[in-house]
């Protein structure tokens, strides 16, 4: 069952909320693209200082290649690019947030 994009944001503002958020993605991203690995060890490894930087943009890129495949579109600019300048800036990772959580949907 998919939340709602703005749900999804508020549950990004609450730290303890968010861990779960960033769970129920991997969780849901593996159910999408029938992946082997653990949603556990995933959000482990979002924990770790720098190493979260790679596995957060390796969620934002499989997102956008399981939206690809489904013909559901992705982010603008790509995940790579989109991802960079959500870190740099604030506004942007909000949308990031919201457009995550509306292909998540869309991949259902």
């Amino acid at each position: 069952m998919g939340r709602s994009p703005i749900v999804a944001l508020i549950m990004a503002c609450i730290p303890i909320v968010n861990l779960y958020l960033i769970y129920k993605w991997w969780d849901e991203l593996k159910t999408a693209t029938t992946a082997n690995y653990s949603p556990f060890i995933r959000l482990i490894l979002c924990l770790i200082p720098i190493v979260n930087l790679y596995f957060l943009w390796k969620f934002f890129t499989g997102v956008e290649d399981a939206a690809k495949k489904k013909g559901v579109g992705g982010y603008p600019l790509g995940a790579t690019i989109f991802y960079i300048i959500s870190i740099i800036f604030f506004i942007p990772a909000i949308y990031l947030i919201y457009k995550t959580q509306e292909l998540l949907n869309a991949l259902e």
